[in-house]
């Protein structure tokens, strides 16, 4: 009983921590006094590799992944940063889409940008859940709705995912025709013009 317990601290402690390092990256981004050192970076390779590290968790709600994206988009970003953009967004499709579901990730060049698309078929967004979406601490509470697989929010992903978007220069945006028609999620990065 007493490692149960033990066991139960630790893990108040590690989602403790996510929660305290979340909020200091995203008051650091928010007050725009955060380090920046982009460098040239295959954005294909990290979207490539970003699935191959999330495919398990796919596996699990056999949730099928389908790509289309170019071979090499040579872009200048922050490896880590965009790392976490697209991981974040590739988790809340695997959260919010039923077994056996898909998710399609796209990128394709548009005028002096990069956009990258996260489709899913899952539970959608509402026009009033949009209005929240990219706030800090703006988690949307869809008890019964969601899919449980144990990933537990902070309401700041996409607030974060945001701001380090727009650090790149680039958008972040979401469609959705309502509940249950799927969401996609997109995020453009500006083509190095050198």
């Amino acid at each position: 009983e007493t490692i149960l317990i033990l066991d139960e601290i630790k893990d108040g402690t590690l989602r403790l921590q996510t929660v305290i390092n979340k909020l200091l990256e995203s008051s650091l981004l928010k007050s725009g006094k955060t380090p920046f050192e982009p460098s040239q970076e295959d954005l294909s390779f990290l979207i490539r590799f970003c699935v191959k590290s999330l495919r398990g968790l796919a596996k699990t709600r056999n949730i099928f992944v389908n790509l289309d994206i170019a071979k090499r988009l040579i872009l200048n970003f922050e490896k880590e940063r965009i790392y976490e953009v697209i991981t974040h967004l590739i988790i809340n499709a695997i959260k919010y889409t039923p077994p056996y579901g898909e998710i399609k990730i796209q990128s394709k060049k548009k005028d002096n940008n990069v956009i990258v698309s996260i489709q899913d078929n899952g539970i959608g967004i509402s026009v009033d859940e949009k209005r929240k979406l990219f706030k800090q601490f703006g988690k949307i509470e869809r008890y019964g709705q969601g899919w449980d697989i144990g990933i537990e929010g902070t309401g700041m992903g996409l607030f974060t995912s945001k701001k380090i978007v727009e650090l790149h220069g680039g958008k972040i945006w979401v469609e959705s025709e309502g509940r249950n028609k799927g969401s996609t999620f997109s995020f453009t990065l500006p083509i190095d013009k050198n």
